[in-house]
Formats: C-alpha cells, sequence, structure tokens
C-alpha cells in the first residue's frame, strides 16, 4: 500500500477502505485472516489513527471485516447480508420495488427447485416434509403459521447445496418473513400445506417440471397473504 498523496485527503476515509480492499485483493486474505495493526496501517498510509478507523468501520459496516477489540481487524466470512440488507430497507419504501422482489423471489424459488433436485438429500426431504406437517398442527396462529411458512422455504433453499446461492435467496425470504402477513383461513391453510407436500413429493421424485408447477402456483397463491405486495404502502 502507498501513503495517500496530498491532493486526495478531501476524501481520505473512502479512499482508504478502496486501498484496504485493495490490499486484501493483492494478499489474497481469506476469511479469518487479520489485517496489519493500526500502527503498522498507520505508519504505512501516513493518516491518522481517526481516519484509518472510519475506514475500517466502513468496512467493517460492508461485511468485509469484522473489528475485535483488543485483538485487531479480521477478514470477514463471506456474507452479502449487510449491502443486501440496506438495499431491502430502500426498496420497502417503494410500494413497486416491493412487488418485483417479490417476482424475484419467484425467479429464485424456482431456481432452487432444479438444484434441489439435484442435490436435496433423503433428510432434507424429512425436514420439508416435517415442517409442511407442521403448519397443520398450529392452524390459527398466523405469525406460527407465518414463521413455520417461511422455514419450509428456507429449508428448500438450503437443500441446493449452493452456499452463495442460499445465502442471496435466504435473505429474500426472510425479506418477506419481516413484514405482515393477512390472517389464512382454514380452508387456505390446508391447500397451503398440500402443496407443500406436494412439493416434497416432486422433488423426492427427481421431478423438477412437476415440483417446479406446483411452487409457482404456491407462490401465487401466498403473494395475496402478503400485506405490502397486495396494499401500497
Amino acid at each position: 500500500m502507498k501513503p495517500i498523496q496530498k491532493d486526495e485527503r478531501f476524501t481520505l476515509s473512502q479512499i482508504i477502505s478502496e486501498k484496504l480492499k485493495q490490499y486484501i485483493i493483492e494478499q489474497q486474505l481469506t476469511p479469518g485472516q487479520k489485517l496489519p495493526s493500526e500502527r503498522e496501517l498507520v505508519k504505512t498510509l501516513e493518516v491518522s489513527r481517526s481516519v484509518l478507523r472510519e475506514a475500517l468501520r466502513a468496512l467493517e459496516n460492508s461485511g468485509i471485516l469484522s473489528i475485535r477489540h483488543g485483538e485487531g481487524a479480521f477478514i470477514q466470512r463471506h456474507n452479502i447480508a449487510p449491502v443486501f440488507n440496506q438495499l431491502m430497507f430502500l426498496w420497502k419504501l417503494d410500494h413497486k420495488k416491493v412487488c418485483e422482489l417479490f417476482e424475484l423471489r419467484q425467479v429464485f424459488e424456482l431456481s432452487a427447485i432444479e438444484q434441489a433436485v439435484d442435490n436435496a438429500t433423503e433428510s432434507d426431504f424429512d425436514r420439508l416434509e416435517t415442517l409442511a406437517l407442521r403448519m397443520k398442527q398450529v392452524a390459527g396462529d398466523t405469525r406460527r403459521i407465518q414463521e413455520t411458512d417461511i422455514a419450509f422455504h428456507q429449508t428448500l433453499i438450503s437443500a441446493t447445496h449452493n452456499e452463495l446461492f442460499t445465502q442471496l435467496t435466504e435473505l429474500i425470504v426472510q425479506y418477506f418473513a419481516s413484514i405482515p402477513h393477512h390472517h389464512m383461513g382454514e380452508k387456505e391453510l390446508g391447500k397451503s400445506v398440500e402443496e407443500h407436500l406436494q412439493i416434497v413429493d416432486a422433488l423426492r421424485s427427481r421431478n423438477p417440471i412437476e415440483a417446479k408447477r406446483i411452487l409457482r402456483s404456491h407462490l401465487q397463491f401466498s403473494k395475496k397473504y402478503v400485506k405490502d405486495v397486495n396494499d401500497p404502502i
């Protein structure tokens, strides 16, 4: 890393952040590895401790670093949640964006079906079936129905055994878990449970076409119970 030039000082913390990111790439640092000490970085970059700390905090907020008091700054495990959560907060202020995000969720979950057919284990199928049946047990409790439904879809996504895909898709699913849902009656709950079980059966049979057909229908059915998708904010 090179010292900061005099004409660059008007955006010091941003420039330092970029230089630190470049250093991480050049040194091929991996999650868990530590950056040079604060004293070393201050000396190398010729900036104040306050500017350096501001840059380090920015990288921590971006999910790149983990700062441990008394220990230093460490490369964070790959995590896209901080950046994506900021975007979703802004999108939540725009009804159109919420609707588009639901459509994106559908695209991702349909893709998850393809991967789950190839990669899911019998243990994955058992967990999915258990969650589908649990929805009957919590009938009448909107919050627990919603939690169980979300758990089913998260388990479906994790059955892809694709870590990056799982991280991204789960963030979208969790977003919809955080917003209110309309009450689901007994008849509608029965339909939702049956569709969940049909999805599991199709996956066990390694039949992606049938599983996707049912999931597509299920998501369209579920869409009307998500308040922010149907009711302008």
